[in-house]
């Protein structure tokens, strides 16, 4: 992989503006076991229901996973769902004051139906018409308030109404007055509606619909990019191609670079593009090169596509895949670091195992706990005494080997997911931050008070106790050195 020289760390407490369909997105998690006899189609035993922000929220969800501070534009009904979305979006601590409710419409549902991680049906539920004047209003009076200090406007149009000739040209005008780029993940064939944009993001197939015919080769894709952009006052078009990547095609001068995309399982393709667009405003708007800004969102994309469902991807799994591809791949991580991961990985599903010890000389024993321990989730969180605590709860003697090799090694085993390093006597501030779904000790612990046991249960998570190796420990370890090199 290129060296990639910009700093993920600059998105912090960035406000970028989002605009667009917001909407919500409804899961029905179950097991299918048997047709129906009433026709042939699947039953579905359903276990587990769950709402997430959809449309434009999921690309505000991808800007907070990235550290970003974003204010929210739409035009949404004033229902059940509607308030819903602007509690939630709350939660994120996204600015809602750019939201117009009305009861002349209803909040967009999509209700997605699966069963053993495969999307069976999707449903909608909305009304898809144009904002009214009154919203156009609303925008011309709070438009500058809205855009103030923000970095840059993403326009997220899903084709349901709130983004129209009008409304995206007060909003563009807006953002030009103040000099700050703006992106759009277009709808439609009109392109016209984003003029004065920076960048349009365009699949292929919609690229060949703005241009109305079909692009069969790379000479064609180009010079459709070019069109586009000179016949609707657009800079760049950011072509988004699937397993072949992206193409950057700059109006003024007909330059088209390629970016491929990389090789990486692919469990579900939606929402790539929000994560695509989210990763390329933040990288654009803070003064990244062009490439870095593409090849960026390009890993950005590899990591949610191998997630099930309208996935995020934050710096640190952009740095986890960038690390990788050039053998630097670290499981160290901070405890702030834990507590974000832990709570991503939360919204994405994963049971999260927590396990804690000094593992000072690893031996066979470790590695049987490590083991043990991952079987009861998807993702193992492994505490690690520092130095210090070690030698407060061992004596000064110990630890024969420092934080810093100890964590090496543990890093390099592959059941473990990710190491934290504890200066505190027991785990239990670490697990409070992680919340761990299950909380892993050896047997010897049983009918003991266990550090951050009762915080676990109390959340909802359980204690599971494993099976410790006989005569296996680091004390046997030290014995039977010095048993063996007394005399020397």
């Amino acid at each position: 992989m290129q060296q990639i020289s910009f700093n993920l760390n600059k998105f912090k407490n960035k406000r970028v503006v989002v605009f667009g369909d917001f909407m919500v997105d409804e899961y029905l998690g179950g097991n299918v076991t048997r047709v129906s006899p009433e026709a042939p189609v699947p039953v579905v035993h359903v276990q587990s229901r769950s709402k997430r922000l959809g449309g434009a929220g999921n690309v505000v969800l991808n800007l907070c996973a990235l550290g970003a501070s974003v204010n929210s534009i739409s035009y949404i009904g004033s229902d059940f769902e509607g308030n819903w979305l602007i509690e939630r979006l709350k939660n994120f601590s996204v600015d809602t004051s750019g939201i117009m409710q009305s009861s002349d419409t209803v909040t967009s549902i999509k209700t997605r139906v699966t069963a053993q991680n495969q999307q069976l049906l999707r449903y909608d539920s909305e009304i898809v018409r144009d904002a009214p004047a009154a919203f156009e209003d609303f925008l011309t009076a709070k438009s500058e308030e809205l855009l103030r200090g923000a970095r840059a406007v993403i326009i997220s149009d899903y084709g349901k109404g709130a983004v129209t000739k009008n409304t995206a040209k007060i909003i563009i005008s807006a953002a030009r007055q103040i000099g700050i780029p703006v992106m759009v993940d277009p709808k439609g064939s009109d392109y016209s509606k984003y003029s004065g944009a920076t960048v349009v993001t365009p699949n292929m197939k919609e690229l060949c619909g703005a241009v109305g015919r079909n692009l069969s080769s790379e000479k064609e894709i180009a010079k459709a990019g070019v069109e586009l952009c000179k016949t609707c006052g657009i800079e760049y078009v950011l072509a988004t191609r699937s397993e072949k990547g992206m193409s950057l095609i700059c109006g003024n001068n007909g330059d088209k670079k390629d970016y491929p995309a990389l090789a990486k399982e692919v469990v579900d393709v939606t929402g790539a593009g929000d994560t695509v667009i989210s990763v390329f405003t933040m990288c654009f708007a803070l003064g990244a090169s062009h490439d870095d800004c593409c090849r960026l969102a390009n890993i950005a994309a590899s990591v949610v596509v191998s997630k099930f469902g309208a996935a995020t991807a934050s710096p640190r799994e952009i740095y986890d895949v960038i690390n990788s591809a050039s053998g630097g791949y670290k499981k160290l991580i901070s405890e702030s670091e834990a507590a974000e991961t832990a709570e991503r990985l939360r919204a994405d599903g994963k049971r999260i195992v927590f396990t804690n010890g000094c593992f000072d000389i690893i031996h066979a024993g470790h590695i049987s706990s490590f083991k043990q321990a991952r079987a009861f989730g998807d993702v193992l969180f492994v505490g690690l005494n520092s130095d210090s605590s070690i030698k407060r709860i061992k004596g000064e003697k110990r630890p024969i080997v420092t934080q810093n090799n100890r964590a090496r090694v543990i890093e390099d085993m592959g059941v473990v997911d990710y190491v934290v390093i504890f200066d505190n006597d027991t785990p239990e501030e670490l697990i409070r931050a992680i919340k761990p779904d299950v909380l892993i000790k050896g047997k010897d612990w049983e009918g003991k008070p266990v550090a951050g046991g009762d915080f676990v249960r109390d959340n909802g998570g359980e204690i599971r106790f494993i099976e410790l190796e006989q005569g296996l420990s680091t004390t046997n370890v030290i014995n039977k050195i010095l048993e063996v090199y007394r005399e020397e």
